[in-house]
């Protein structure tokens, strides 16, 4: 073989690696993005359940702050509430007269208005209990001394919950279509670039080579084009998500590398298992293949 032929046929090779790489790492950007999308739906859930406060009223207004600094403390204890502020109820009563422009203090001459400890629940808790557990948080609350009752958007977070609940299962089918999309995908990439070495592949049987040690070369190289389309593919949702940052500033801005880990390792373990069952069954059909399959 002369020095041009091998310079030709390593180009080619070189070419059909990267289109290969290049074919993986389009497709686990879409497997990327459904991850991501997940994600951030469960987020945004959470975000929007957590936001609506809790009101706990009091049976008797705290005297002083000697009383309710250890009250807040103690509400704040509990793993569902994140922050608690304190509505004074003649606080509360002078911005009233303000907005009603109607002195009703002076009529009635004290607020009739609750003492109230307003309670902005916590976020991972709301992701890991949801609105079940609210509705039992919410009747632990009402048996503990000092509290008169608990007031909550209920039915505002029904229909909120409701309303994710409702478009779960459309999902999860444009989910499964969408990965049978994935799998065929990176699928029919590998294989064609094992085709174009199939007669490589009957060289090899030919001269004796045992099966596995003609599929292995040929698995190791393809499961190095699922690590180099997962990096890419990993790029490319990393690039998206900070272009969405400045339109969900709260959710995205929240995110540690604990979602961006699990985007990575999701889009590594699927290129890389594809591609190695891709490649090892491709080679096979070619196993003992007679030469009318080959042209």
């Amino acid at each position: 073989m002369s020095r041009a032929d091998r310079v030709g046929r390593s180009r080619a090779h070189d070419l059909s690696a990267l289109s290969t790489s290049i074919g993986v790492a389009l497709t686990l950007t879409l497997l990327g993005g459904l991850v991501a999308g997940a994600l951030l739906v469960r987020e945004l859930k959470a975000d929007w359940m957590s936001a609506l406060r809790v009101q706990v009223i009091l049976s008797e207004v705290p005297a002083g702050a000697e009383e309710l600094e250890p009250l807040k403390e103690r509400w704040l204890q509990h793993p569902a509430v994140g922050s608690v502020d304190y509505l004074d109820p003649e606080m509360e009563a002078a911005a009233l007269e303000r907005e009603l422009g109607e002195p009703f203090m002076e009529f009635l001459g004290s607020s009739p208005l609750p003492a109230v400890m307003e309670l902005t629940l916590d976020k991972g808790w709301m992701q890991e209990f949801g609105l079940e557990g609210l509705s039992a948080k919410t009747a632990e609350w009402m048996a503990e001394q000092g509290v008169e009752r608990v007031e909550y958007p209920e039915a505002l977070l029904g229909r909120l919950d409701r309303g994710f609940d409702d478009w779960a299962y459309p999902g999860l089918v444009a989910v499964a279509v969408l990965m049978f999309i994935v799998f065929a995908q990176i699928s029919n990439v590998v294989r064609l670039s094992v085709f174009g070495r199939r007669f490589l592949i009957r060289s090899m049987e030919l001269v004796g080579a045992p099966p596995r040690r003609i599929r292995t070369p040929f698995i190791a190289e393809a499961m190095g084009y699922g690590v180099v389309g997962a990096m890419l593919a990993y790029a490319i949702v990393v690039f998206g998500l900070s272009g969405l940052r400045s339109m969900l500033p709260d959710t995205l801005g929240a995110w540690d590398g604990g979602q961006l880990v699990t985007i990575l390792a999701v889009q590594l373990a699927v290129g890389l298992v594809l591609t190695s069952v891709s490649a090892g069954w491709a080679v096979s059909r070619y196993l003992g293949a007679r030469l009318d399959r080959l042209v």
